[in-house]
């Protein structure tokens, strides 16, 4: 346990130390809520608070692409990320270390975008609501990290930063974020369900509204979240294995 505490706290520190990173790349999710969520849905209580749970979404998503993907390809690149590499307790304090960064990051990149829809939209929802809907993104954290830990480990390091990049705006995207949450026609509809991001979007609009989660949609999310766990493990000891060997 205090292996654990300890790479927790240099986790924190580290964010702490510079905090413009993670600033500059919560601006995505606040321009979405400024440019998709307030002109087209701000008017809407229903859609309006659904809009927003899915630019707190995307905050996570965000927040795991820089923290997994672009922080393990730096580190990869690094003597530093070597040597933690070497310290006892194997993989796991660091792990939970991420995680618990990840959650508490989570909270505080989506407080931002609830204060803009409390002050441009007619989104609504109950304390209980809010308290299940950041209960539902801390869940969406174990997904969306090991996707990315999966890309950090398995990509060569000077092409992470690309990937990362533009995997987020692709998963938006084909996961049906920015389109009605019921159409379930078209293009978007039919491939959103099987899309890594989709499962945890139905989780969060469920906490926050009456919407239903669509049981294709969960178990597609519960299998990815298995597929990356077995990758991620995969590429993390094949990358020991070519460093360490």
């Amino acid at each position: 346990m205090s292996t654990v505490s300890a790479y927790v706290k240099f986790e924190i520190l580290q964010a702490v130390r510079i905090p413009a990173v993670f600033i500059g790349l919560l601006f995505m999710p606040v321009g979405g809520m400024l440019v998709f969520v307030i002109p087209t849905m701000g008017s809407d209580p229903a859609t309006a608070t659904m809009g927003t749970a899915s630019m707190c979404l995307f905050a996570v998503l965000i927040i795991c692409s820089a923290q997994y993907g672009m922080g393990i390809a730096d580190s990869r690149t690094k003597p530093w990320g070597g040597y933690v590499r070497t310290l006892p307790g194997g993989p796991l304090p660091k792990m939970v270390s991420m995680i618990t960064l990840s959650m508490l990051m989570t909270v505080l990149g989506t407080i931002p975008l609830v204060l803009v829809a409390m002050a441009g939209t007619e989104a609504e929802a109950s304390p209980a609501d809010v308290a299940l809907g950041f209960g539902a993104l801390l869940l969406a954290v174990i997904p969306f990290a090991l996707f990315m830990l999966a890309v950090g480990y398995a990509v060569n390091p000077y092409l992470v930063n690309m990937l990362t990049s533009v995997a987020p705006l692709l998963l938006v995207v084909l996961g049906g974020l920015l389109a009605d949450p019921t159409d379930t026609g078209g293009f978007i509809g039919t491939v959103a369900p099987y899309i890594p991001i989709r499962g945890a979007a139905e989780l969060v609009w469920a906490a926050v509204s009456d919407y239903s989660p669509r049981p294709v949609s969960l178990i597609s999310q519960g299998v990815w979240t298995v597929v990356l766990a077995f990758v991620a493990h995969r590429a993390y000891r094949a990358d020991e294995g070519r460093r360490f060997r």
